[in-house]
């Protein structure tokens, strides 16, 4: 029996992730490190450079010495300071990119079900901000840990031996900031509030992207932002919560804050009291005043550290969620060598959510070369079923067979290669027109013309400022419902699949684009298997075969004058349908009388 790995988190998980740019960092720690040491090549400097004054053994030369050995020290240290930075950057970069490619290559394999879970906003988080937060912490966070840690240690090293007493006394920041430290990063209220922050900052994402769709429909009624219910509130949780966290914070903040800024006073009064008594020379209590306090304010980056990581931290446990624990949908092994094109339904049963069954017992064949029509009321499954075909979801019994082979026993690449999907929603990208078409495919643009030519849209493309290069959604491009329904047809005729599912296509199009779909359809789906979504009864009347879903089952199926005289449903459909169309007529006719 095999035990799952159980998954590092927190610093040891950030460092994981680290690692994988390894020689880069090491290379900017070891710089940070040279640089340390000779940011105190100039005090040190300074400090002989007195005390030679005060004991008259130094002459204006070898002032000048140490002057230019000082302003060498400085140049070479910032040098490498900025050194040490670039590499670290490098290293970040390289590290968020292919974090990003490796979340993006996961959400892309894992089943619809989880990705409709989540909303927009809070993927586009993910992948977003919280890969954004792990730069701070490679880039500077690592750089400035090593730099806090190494500087302390260096001069306080340096400091005991010229009077350990002094060092002591210096030493009381650095007792207390270890103990600071852990309290800050450890209290369990703060990473409370941390979890509802990422979590309220998902939802006000989820929140604005729905808001900035909802304009044009805001308008019309004339509601502000304020009456959008799920914006404002999501805003007004965000704003609690980001006052709690300050109130949790403040107070820690502040102690380190004011302690920090006045970290001087005891090296000054242990000080001064050696230095009337004869203890110390001037110079070694310049010396002090200098480094025995200055060398905390490195220790101001780990303060902030410190509260980057716990946001961080949690950021990383949901690109880990979606990275180790949410199981990608499997994986078929044989090759696609089917004995034809034939999509068969078997028994199959299907629900989004364990307590409601979507689809129950459907069973249906769509022959090699024929067209299927789906039909029946909204949420009746008829649009989930014809997703089942290209594994979007996995069925929860019964089986899905292409030429007699069952669909999860192949390779998903296979049988997206061989199936078109034509959806309701339009999706374009701000890419040119000819790369929202190739789609990435292996086609040449002569390819990509005859296609857009065959979906009937490239003669609106090629009346654009340029044509297919043309850059869709850039200077005000944008097409109306029915051309972008002809781009994707286009990338459908160009990817040349058997087997094609079209998802009421014309939904959203005038009777102009609805006109040119149809025909594009009449081209298209020469020779292919077609499974088609309809609503619009009248544009499916002639297909070979007509499937009637109804609450989840499949009430009848057959031609159309079959069903009519042997389902109640598709005969109650036809004739509202029917009716619908008579009052549209009507009214035209009264508009053009009165006109």
């Amino acid at each position: 029996m095999t035990t799952k790995k159980k998954q590092k988190s927190g610093i040891a998980r950030l460092l994981e992730i680290a690692g994988e740019r390894k020689g880069l960092l090491i290379l900017s720690g070891i710089l940070s490190v040279i640089h340390v040491v000779l940011s105190m090549v100039p005090y040190v400097l300074i400090y002989y450079i007195i005390e030679k004054l005060l004991g008259n053994k130094v002459s204006g030369s070898d002032i000048n010495t140490y002057l230019i050995w000082a302003f060498a020290a400085v140049v070479l240290s910032f040098v490498l300071m900025y050194a040490s930075g670039v590499a670290s950057h490098i290293a970040a970069f390289n590290i968020l990119y292919k974090l990003r490619c490796k979340i993006a290559s996961k959400l892309g394999k894992l089943p619809m079900g989880y990705i409709g879970s989540r909303s927009s906003g809070a993927l586009k988080k993910i992948l977003s901000d919280d890969v954004e937060r792990i730069e701070a912490f490679i880039a500077h966070g690592i750089p400035d840990t090593i730099k806090a840690i190494v500087l302390p240690i260096t001069i306080l090293t340096y400091l005991f031996v010229v009077d350990w007493r002094l060092a002591l006394v210096s030493f009381i920041p650095l007792i207390l900031l270890s103990f600071i430290i852990p309290f800050m990063m450890g209290s369990k209220r703060a990473r409370e509030v941390t979890a509802e922050w990422h979590t309220s900052l998902e939802e006000m994402n989820a929140g604005i992207v729905e808001y900035v769709r909802a304009i044009p429909v805001m308008k019309i009624f004339g509601q502000s932002a304020s009456s959008f219910s799920k914006y404002s509130e999501t805003v007004k949780r965000y704003d609690i919560i980001i006052i709690e966290w300050v109130k949790i914070s403040s107070k820690v903040w502040g102690t380190i804050m004011s302690y920090l800024n006045n970290a001087v006073l005891p090296v000054l009064a242990l000080g001064l009291y050696l230095y009337f008594q004869n203890g110390v020379s001037s110079s070694v209590l310049f010396l002090f005043l200098l480094l025995g306090a200055g060398y905390v304010r490195p220790l101001f980056a780990l303060t902030a550290l410190s509260t980057q990581i716990t946001m961080i931290d949690q950021g990383v446990k949901r690109m880990d969620e979606i990275l180790f624990e949410v199981e990608e949908q499997k994986d078929g092994s044989l090759p696609f060598s089917p004995s034809d094109f034939s999509v068969n339904f078997k028994n199959v049963e299907f629900s989004y959510t364990a307590e409601i069954d979507v689809l129950k017992d459907i069973s249906f064949s769509v022959p090699q070369g024929s067209i299927t029509a789906l039909v029946g009321p909204s949420g009746s499954g008829k649009s989930t079923a014809a997703q089942l075909v290209a594994r979007f979801y996995d069925v929860k019994s019964g089986s899905i067979n292409i030429g007699g082979i069952n669909i999860n026993n192949l390779k998903t690449e296979d049988l997206m290669q061989n199936i078109g999907f034509v959806f309701q929603d339009s999706m374009m990208f701000y890419q040119s027109f000819y790369d929202n078409i190739l789609m990435g495919m292996d086609k040449t643009k002569a390819e990509v013309i005859a296609a857009a030519k065959i979906a009937r849209c490239h003669d609106f493309i090629t009346e654009l400022p340029n044509g297919y290069d043309t850059l869709f959604g850039g200077e005000g491009i944008h097409l109306s419902g029915g051309e972008q329904q002809r781009i994707q047809l286009a990338r459908v005729v160009l990817k040349d699949a058997p087997i094609l599912i079209l998802d009421e296509a014309t939904a959203f199009s005038d009777p102009e684009n609805e006109h040119l779909i149809m025909e594009a359809f009449g081209e298209i789906i020469k020779d292919k298997t077609v499974i088609i979504i309809a609503h619009r009864l009248s544009t499916i009347a002639e297909v070979d075969q007509i499937v009637v879903f109804n609450n989840g089952i499949v009430e009848g199926k057959g031609t159309h004058s079959h069903l009519l005289q042997n389902c109640k449903l598709y005969n109650k459909m036809w004739n509202a349908h029917t009716r619908a169309k008579e009052f549209e007529l009507i009214n035209i006719e009264e508009s053009i009388t009165k006109a």
